[in-house]
């Protein structure tokens, strides 16, 4: 490959941390390493994003499938992957999603604690429905595309 081509693209190629900030929002981990909530440095809509950073140097095979899974899955409960960053210089794999502020598994915590501490709040059953049927519309939408999810977590639920 010609050495100028490969210099010139390395140049032009758009870095996670020119784009985005996320220094010190770190909001947790996943299978892969961990998630950033992240701003975008150009924007002036304030939208917000959940930023992966893949562990190691590289990609595995089963993470790449993953992300190619992901590129193509486009449902209101189903978390967007939005794009991919690949930095050839420290070999590190940016995923980058929409951000959910609020999930499952903060009610459950929120309303855990409530009932810990003898504070009675009760959850509306439309509130109940609502969740139940987002949760279930996501799930059928994965099985009718053939993803199966086998450690479903409360964080991941939209």
């Amino acid at each position: 490959m010609d050495y100028e081509f490969k210099q010139k693209t390395a140049q032009e190629r758009k870095k996670v941390e020119d784009l985005f900030d996320y220094e010190g929002c770190k909001v947790g981990r996943g299978t892969y390493g961990s998630v950033y909530k992240a701003e975008s440095k150009d924007s002036t809509d304030g939208k917000e994003y959940a930023l992966k950073q893949i562990e190691g140097t590289g990609i595995s095979m089963s993470a790449c499938r993953e992300i190619a899974l992901l590129r193509e899955l486009k449902h209101p409960n189903v978390i967007s992957l939005q794009k991919v960053f690949l930095s050839h210089q420290d070999r590190k794999v940016w995923l980058l999603f929409d951000y959910a502020e609020h999930d499952l598994w903060h009610i459950i915590k929120f309303h855990r604690s409530a009932k810990a501490a003898k504070k009675q709040i009760s959850v509306p059953k439309n509130m109940v429905k609502s969740l139940l049927f987002q949760i279930l519309d996501g799930i059928h939408y994965l099985h009718a595309n053939w993803v199966l999810h086998r450690d479903l977590e409360e964080r991941e639920k939209e």
